[in-house]
Order: structure tokens, then C-alpha cells, then sequence
């Protein structure tokens, strides 16, 4: 086969499959005994010659009556195929004794189809392919000389583009790359040597202004060594008065910066609150039995945490980032366990141990010195509390609370403490107040995740604000119109 032959079939197999030679082998079965045979082609396994044969072959009629496993027309059967490697073992010694390497020429070797022809190739399922390599390993190397002389070729000449390339990459950009330079350079630098260039570039003539701000910011003392004293330049008289009075009215002009001013921390603004004795309890049955407490003196938020103050947290990376609004809006969608986070981070960083306020001291600064269910009084009041159909339809549809402090604070000087969002607190939840302390501390149970919620929400109704009002949640778990405010004791 001539080399444009050897192309045309590595390019088109299916052209390429008439053109090579075929050749054929009389085989006698294990199985059957006859003698059949078998067809050889470079280009597809080894298979019967004759459809005749194939057709009284014994596992073709199994497979057709379906007796063996599978259903497809073999192209040689096993038996067959056995009998044909045992004589393809013994012939192969012989004929690679016989079969010398093809010479390869350094001028377009033509493989020769000797070996191809007086051993063809065959198709092996049964795991000898080492086998197979040892036997066709000359006429591989033979077929395919000429693709490797090729790739040798074109291995050369890719080295050699990329040495022209460094070459000229050298020998021709970098001079352009200094006379750019050259041209580029400021007017009466190009007739200076390049020492002086260096000199004229290391040391730019300083600014007057910036002289007589650093000469009058730098410490009057008379023990400072030469050395570290900074000495300005003398200018002329004229010029020098000049700069100096406009210095002075810079100076006078532009106020002192106070540097803490940037890194002021934002803590909840407090009340005070007196302490003193209350009837705790409502109308609900949670709310029940009402009884007389005691409440020392403590400070309370005087606003609900704001979104602005969360976020100090969060830029501290000790609160989760997920309050979305203005920074004049109380911080929502809170666990119990995320208020704990936000009043360890504010007591670190302030050094006073904040907390939240107990349910005792909540309704006790709630109800601002009254027994009523509201501050004001037993009825709800238009613009006293941000609750459902207290100021009208839409306020309630709204996904955002309403600012902090949109409506009236109480005697106690305290807003939203009724409505507004629900507000976390220190104790667990218990369904009545049997067994309540009376010293306004917080009630608290290990085994109980529930924790009492105080205020209701813009989202709950009139009841739900009242003073008395009490609702549970877990504190595991984050609620929209859940919040909260700090508390602090002396």
C-alpha cells in the first residue's frame, strides 16, 4: 500500500476498508469438528467467510432459538475462535522468523505490505493482548514510520519559531521599548547624563506649602536632637510672610478633627428607672394569678435595638449579618440566642454587662407607674401604639416596623412598649405565674427552650400590646417581628 493509500485510509476507514487485502484461513472447529472458513481483514475481527457456515454453526442456532445467554448474531463462534488462536500461536514463530524490520529511510520511507499480508491482523476478546502486541509489533513500527518522522519534523520546527521568537524579542522590541523611553523623556533631560536623571528623579523639589504645615505641626523642644529636627528652607521674605499668613487662615478656617470621632461606638440610649413594688398579671389566663412584685432600680433601652446598632456588631464579626432596612428601624427576625450575642459583644466592648431585661422589670417600666391595661389607660388611643387597626388598615401590611420612637413614650420616658415588634426577655416561658419569684428576677427552667416574647408587634392586634400581655416562641428559632432592647443594672 503507497503512502497517499496508508493517508487516505487513516482518514476515511470506510474507503479505505475495500482497498486493503483480505485473506482467509481454513480452521477446523473443537465443537463441530468441520472445517471451516474463516475470513481475515486488518479492518474487522476475524469471521465466517461463508454465510452457510455460520448458519450450521451449533452455538449460532442456540443463540437464535435463544437457549444460550444474548440474543446477537455472533461474527465467529467461540468454539471457532479458540481453535483459530491455537494455530495463529504456533504459525506465529515461524513467521516472525521469517519477517525482517522494514528499513526506514530519512527520505519518505514507503512501508511495505508484506507483513500485513503474510500475517493479518486479528481480533482478539480473550485477554491476550500482550500476545498479540509481541507478534504485530514490527508491522505497527513499519505502518507507522512516516507519521513519526513527521511529528519529529514538526517538533523541530515549533523549537525553532519559539528561538526566533526570544530572538526577536530581544534583539528588537527592547531597543524600541528605550527609545520610547528617550522620547518620552521631559524637555532638557536628553543632553543630562543618567546619573543626573536619577538624582533629578530621587529628589523632586519640595512643596512650600507642605514645608511650613509639617515646620508648625513638629514639637518646639529645645533638648531634640539635630538629627531628627526638621529645618525649613529659608525663603524670601515676601514669599515667606505670604504662606504663613495663609497657613494661619487655613488653620483658622478648618476646625480640629477629634480622631475618636470615627470609631465612636453606638450604645442603646437608657432610662433610669426607680425601682419599686407593682401588681403583676392581666386579663389572660396566662396572666394569672396576679401578684405583688418587687423591682429594684435598673436602666432599660429607652428604644428597642436599632438596625444601625446591629450592624456595629456585625462589622465586629460577632453578629449574623441578616438585618435589612434603615438604621432608624428597630433590628428584626432575631432568635433569643442572637440577642445573646449582640449583648456579649456590646459588654466586651463597653465593659458593662448588658442583658435583657427580666419579664418582671419589662411590665413594671411598661405600664410606666399606672395599674391600668394601658399606660394611658383601659382603651386603645389612635397613635399611641404601632399594633393591627390601632392608626389604621395598612399599617399592619407593611414587611417593616415602623421607626423607633413613631409614637408617644410612656411616664417613664420608654417608647414602643406595646406594639411596635415583639420583645425578647430573660425568662422561660411558664403557662401561669404560679410559683412566680417576687423579687423581679428572671424565672428561669434549664430543660425549656421557650422563652417569653413582650409588646406584641405591628403585625399583632390591640390585646397584644397591652402592658399585662405575655407570648412565647423558641429561642432557637428567628421570627420576622421578633427584637429586642437592653437592660442594665447599677
Amino acid at each position: 500500500m503507497s503512502e497517499s493509500s496508508a493517508l487516505q485510509w487513516l482518514r476515511a476507514p470506510k474507503l479505505a476498508e475495500d482497498a486493503l487485502p483480505e485473506d482467509s484461513r481454513a480452521v477446523a472447529c473443537r465443537r463441530c469438528g468441520r472445517t471451516v472458513q474463516v475470513s481475515l481483514s486488518p479492518m474487522r475481527p476475524p469471521s465466517f467467510l461463508r454465510v452457510e457456515d455460520q448458519v450450521e454453526c451449533p452455538e449460532v442456532q442456540e443463540r437464535w432459538t435463544g437457549k444460550s445467554e444474548g440474543g446477537l448474531l455472533l461474527m465467529m463462534c467461540g468454539a471457532l475462535e479458540q481453535s483459530l488462536d491455537a494455530e495463529w500461536e504456533i504459525a506465529e514463530p515461524e513467521s516472525a522468523a521469517r519477517r525482517e524490520p522494514a528499513a526506514v529511510s530519512p527520505v519518505r520511507p514507503r512501508p511495505s505490505l508484506a507483513p500485513a499480508a503474510s500475517l493479518p491482523d486479528r481480533w482478539d476478546d480473550g485477554g491476550d493482548d500482550d500476545q498479540e502486541e509481541k507478534g504485530e509489533g514490527g508491522r505497527l513500527k513499519a505502518l507507522f514510520a512516516p507519521a513519526a518522522g513527521a511529528r519529529k519534523k514538526l517538533i523541530r520546527g515549533a523549537l525553532g519559531v519559539v528561538v526566533l521568537g526570544i530572538v526577536f524579542l530581544g534583539g528588537v522590541l527592547l531597543p524600541l521599548r528605550e527609545i520610547g523611553l528617550l522620547i518620552q523623556a521631559p524637555p532638557g533631560s536628553a543632553g543630562s547624563s543618567s546619573s543626573q536623571r536619577e538624582a533629578q528623579s530621587a529628589a523632586p523639589l519640595p512643596s512650600p506649602r507642605r514645608i511650613l504645615l509639617e515646620a508648625a505641626s513638629a514639637p518646639q523642644d529645645a533638648s531634640q536632637s539635630p538629627s531628627s529636627a526638621f529645618i525649613a528652607p529659608r525663603q524670601a521674605p515676601a514669599l515667606e510672610a505670604t504662606l504663613a499668613r495663609s497657613s494661619d487662615t487655613a488653620a483658622i478656617s478648618r476646625p480640629a478633627r477629634a480622631p475618636e470621632a470615627e470609631s465612636k461606638l453606638r450604645v442603646p440610649e437608657l432610662v433610669a428607672i426607680a425601682g419599686g413594688s407593682f401588681a403583676m398579671g392581666g386579663d389572660d389566663e396566662s396572666e394569672q394569678p396576679a401578684h405583688q412584685v418587687s423591682v429594684r432600680p435598673f436602666s432599660l433601652g429607652k428604644y428597642p435595638v436599632t438596625i444601625g446598632e446591629w450592624r456595629q456588631c456585625v462589622a465586629a464579626a460577632s453578629c449574623a449579618d441578616i438585618a435589612t432596612g434603615a438604621d432608624d428601624r428597630p433590628v428584626t427576625n432575631l432568635s433569643y440566642d442572637d440577642t445573646q450575642a449582640y449583648l456579649g459583644w456590646l459588654s466586651k466592648a463597653t465593659g458593662k454587662s448588658y442583658r435583657l431585661p427580666t419579664e418582671a422589670e419589662w411590665e413594671y417600666a411598661a405600664r410606666g407607674g399606672q395599674r391600668t391595661r394601658y399606660w394611658w389607660g383601659d382603651r386603645m388611643r389612635p397613635g399611641m401604639a404601632s399594633c393591627r387597626g390601632c392608626n389604621g388598615a395598612g399599617e399592619a401590611e407593611t414587611d417593616q416596623p415602623p421607626k423607633i420612637g413613631s409614637v408617644q413614650a410612656n411616664p417613664y420616658g420608654l417608647f414602643d412598649m406595646g406594639g411596635g415588634i415583639g420583645q425578647w426577655v430573660a425568662d422561660n416561658w411558664h403557662k401561669n405565674y404560679k410559683g412566680a419569684p417576687a423579687d423581679g428576677s428572671a424565672w428561669l427552667e434549664e430543660s425549656s427552650y421557650a422563652r417569653v416574647i413582650r409588646s406584641g408587634s405591628w403585625k399583632n392586634g390591640a390585646a397584644d400590646a397591652r402592658a399585662g400581655s405575655r407570648d412565647r416562641y423558641d429561642g432557637r428559632i428567628r421570627h420576622p417581628t421578633l427584637g429586642f432592647r437592653v437592660a442594665l443594672s447599677p
